[in-house]
């Protein structure tokens, strides 16, 4: 019984409640971004070319591998930060700032791989794929000061220590999808959850009395009898809802 009250209560404020739907739809959809966005991706290898598999071999112990995925997450950490930005940036020739193009910038590791992205997003394709580069260069410049003798391979070969562009990042053809959808759909089911609550919590903080059976539920006494309402020309109102079911016989 106390369902179906709540579920009247809020069909009576169903205007409310579409409004709430509307204006939080409205917010999400100005609010939203939605200026395309293209994402250009570099690929680093981190390893070496050479393993030794034999049953004397330390190159597959528990302590290498520890430590070469604590050097993937250090060069992940280190990619977007301000010192490689100013390097990419000048490599690319563009005019940005190092703190912009570290918003832009995130670099991730490939699950249960040595390989570390460089993932770019910008408004222009072209400038996406030139700060991705001009990071991935950067990085491994800086990389490679400590480590003179290593010889760069070829793109798409695997390198020997530390670090190496795999891969190059590609003009995107195609850009970001939008989160417009989701954050009005996100926006619309907040809006109406908060309505309906204010609803609910109005009500219950309302302490007017509607009718006998909410009498009976606040004094937890019998009401033993109740005086029709009659309109202007002497016609008796039909009791609301709340009020239909028989009232209890109380023997005194």
């Amino acid at each position: 019984m106390q369902l179906r009250a709540y579920l009247r209560l809020l069909r009576d404020h169903i205007g409310l409640l579409v409004l709430a739907v509307v204006v939080a739809g409205g917010l999400a959809f100005v609010l939203t971004p939605r200026t395309p966005q293209y994402t250009a991706r570099a690929t680093l290898y981190i390893g070496t070319r050479a393993i030794d598999t034999g049953p004397q071999s330390r190159d597959l112990t528990y302590d290498r591998v520890a430590a070469l995925d604590r050097l993937a997450h250090t060069f992940a950490a280190m990619i977007p930060t301000e010192p490689i930005a100013s390097e990419a940036i000048d490599r690319a020739g563009l005019s940005r700032s190092p703190s912009s193009v570290v918003s832009a910038t995130t670099a991730t590791i490939g699950d249960q791989t040595n390989l570390l992205y460089i993932d770019v997003k910008d408004k222009s394709p072209v400038i996406a794929e030139r700060l991705a580069n001009g990071l991935a260069d950067a990085f491994t410049g800086a990389v490679q000061q400590f480590e003179p003798n290593a010889q760069a391979p070829a793109e798409g070969q695997v390198p020997a220590l530390p670090v190496y562009i795999f891969e190059r990042a590609r003009l995107p053809s195609t850009p970001d999808p939008t989160a417009l959808a989701v954050n009005i759909t996100i926006a619309a089911i907040l809006g109406l959850g908060l309505m309906a609550s204010g609803i609910l919590l109005a009500d219950h903080l309302d302490v007017t009395v509607r009718g006998y059976m909410d009498a009976e539920r606040r004094l937890r006494l019998p009401v033993l009898g109740v005086m029709p309402r009659f309109s202007g020309d002497g016609v008796v109102i039909a009791p609301s809802p709340a009020e239909e079911r028989p009232l209890r016989r109380v023997d005194v």
